[in-house]
């Protein structure tokens, strides 16, 4: 029978595998993630008690803790739970916008009353969207994306049948097992976040604080990956 011990050293085994098979993507995860944390604590907003900082803070705050936790869990083997956090910071994303253009509704995302809540994902959207041309349109489509993971969909079932436990036999895979192309599906698009993430944090830090040319390193280092995953799924195209 298996115990969770079985499954923590399975997954010890795949995260081991993971940084031996891909060592570039899983050293550019660590070192993107940790810039977003550097620059968060290098921020200047940080001292600053408005609603409006202090809920985009949190949201940025709450956008780490989940990137991280996104990046742990694709490390030890388990993708789709991987990608399923990141709707999280899609959402914390639209709201800091949404909060950006309406700082006097920031009040709603610091206090916990059932008659004052934030509005919902679509009312923000709707509001921000006409403010972004180049994406126009193309949020509501990352979103459905993103609920795919978050929802019962084909997306996140058919990665557990599995074919090759047994000759002729399809069964149904739990636990953790290493797979390159879902690992650098995930790591894609925690890098997309958290390079978005980077941008929303940047504005806080001090000019001229060195954490600036570290972030440009890492962010061109996450549109070269980027890049290259987009030529290597659609070759036709690059």
């Amino acid at each position: 029978m298996n115990t969770w011990d079985d499954f923590e050293n399975e997954a010890r085994l795949v995260e081991k595998t993971t940084i031996g098979q891909d060592p570039d993507a899983v050293m550019l995860l660590k070192n993107s993630i940790g810039v977003f944390a550097d620059g968060f604590s290098a921020s200047a907003g940080s001292s600053d008690t408005a609603d409006d900082t202090l809920a985009k803070m949190s949201l940025l705050s709450h956008s780490f803790g989940t990137l991280k936790c996104s990046a742990d869990t694709a490390l030890r083997g388990y993708y789709v739970q991987s990608m399923n956090l990141l709707r999280i910071v899609y959402e914390n994303w639209i709201a800091l916008k949404y909060i950006e253009k309406n700082p006097d509704k920031a009040v709603l995302w610091l206090c916990a009353s059932k008659k004052k809540k934030p509005p919902g994902h679509a009312a923000m959207l709707k509001e921000i969207d006409k403010d972004y041309t180049p994406l126009k349109g193309k949020m509501k489509g990352w979103y459905k994306t993103l609920c795919s993971f978050a929802h019962t969909d084909p997306l996140n079932l058919l990665s557990q049948i599995s074919t090759d436990a047994v000759p002729d036999e399809t069964s149904i895979h739990f636990g953790a097992t290493f797979k390159k192309d879902l690992f650098r599906t995930s790591a894609y698009s925690i890098f997309v976040w958290t390079g978005i993430s980077i941008m929303n944090v940047s504005p806080w830090v001090p000019e001229g604080d060195k954490w600036h040319t570290q972030m440009a390193a890492v962010q061109e280092q996450i549109l070269k990956f980027i890049d290259q995953e987009n030529k290597a799924f659609n070759p036709k195209e690059s």
